[in-house]
């Protein structure tokens, strides 16, 4: 099944669209984030389909959702993306516990919304999570120039414009956030997912880009994730070269947390659930059965 649609989730800096895709049903609830530039039909991964209701949802800012203007984007922060992750799930499930996914700044959503409101998450999945602002690669560059508004948003926009222009380009841009080539393009289902995505990607603000990199340049969770402690299960997952989120941020986040355990991801790099799929999926599999729902 799937069922698209958009939420209005409210802010302390005002109402946020987002884009939600329900993808399946069940009896447990799933919420998924994706990363930055991304959108929720960028989900290449799908071990979690069969096991309950899933619901990809989007960052704010990100595919075919209202646009603002530009100042409102300059005035997010991290706090702002983790409101809006509280926001999402209180209203989708009723204050029910679920499971949280989530991938690089979508993974900064889930494990905030896990310090913010943890009554409403039995398990936190992470690939690749953003726990403080210190970033590599393309997404690094963004926010080492993100201290000047304006230059910031010429480089976003500059990197992304090839991508958006071309498909063929924006397949082979997604080779800067892998290590693994082989095992990235070698995955079946890495053309239809793209070309499924891509018109919402095409969509995304660059306003809203800029904010996310704003967000997260300053982001760091450390100490709420010392002060707080959550002790649901949570399963980390990160490449160990990951070019993009260093793996010394989910190394130190499986010490701090008590019910912790990090999965690395041997010669892949952020796209680790799709560089080695069926490696990540018998892993995340032999997790879940350990830590049912």
């Amino acid at each position: 099944m799937e069922r698209e649609y958009t939420l209005e989730v409210p802010t302390p800096l005002g109402d946020e669209e987002i884009a939600l895709c329900q993808r399946s049903e069940g009896r447990h609830r799933f919420i998924a984030w994706h990363g930055i530039t991304a959108t929720n039909r960028f989900w290449y991964w799908d071990t979690f389909w069969e096991r309950g209701q899933v619901t990809l949802a989007g960052l704010p800012g990100h595919g075919p959702v209202r646009r603002h203007p530009r100042e409102h984007y300059l005035r997010w922060t991290a706090q702002h993306l983790i409101d809006v992750g509280v926001g999402t799930a209180r209203h989708l499930y009723n204050g029910e516990p679920m499971t949280l996914i989530g991938h690089s700044t979508g993974g900064l959503i889930a494990l905030g919304v896990a310090l913010a409101a943890p009554e409403l998450v039995a398990r936190l999945i992470l690939l690749a999570p953003v726990v403080w602002g210190e970033l590599s690669g393309i997404i690094g560059l963004w926010l080492r120039a993100a201290e000047r508004p304006a230059l910031a948003r010429l480089l976003i926009s500059a990197s992304l414009a090839p991508g958006r222009w071309s498909y063929r380009l924006f397949r082979a841009s997604l080779r800067s956030y892998a290590s693994d080539a082989q095992g990235l393009y070698g995955n079946p289902r890495l053309d239809s997912t793209s070309r499924y995505g891509y018109p919402h990607y095409r969509l995304t603000s660059t306003d809203a880009v800029l904010g996310t990199v704003l967000a997260l340049r300053t982001a760091n969770l450390r100490p709420l994730v010392l002060h707080r402690c959550p002790t649901m299960p949570t399963l980390l997952v990160h490449g160990d070269r990951d070019g993009v989120v260093p793996y010394r941020q989910s190394a130190w986040l499986v010490q701090a947390l008590p019910q912790a355990s990090l999965v690395t991801v041997p010669g892949a790099g952020h796209m680790a659930y799709v560089e080695s799929e069926q490696w990540v999926n018998a892993q995340v599999n032999a997790w879940c059965a350990e830590h049912p729902a």
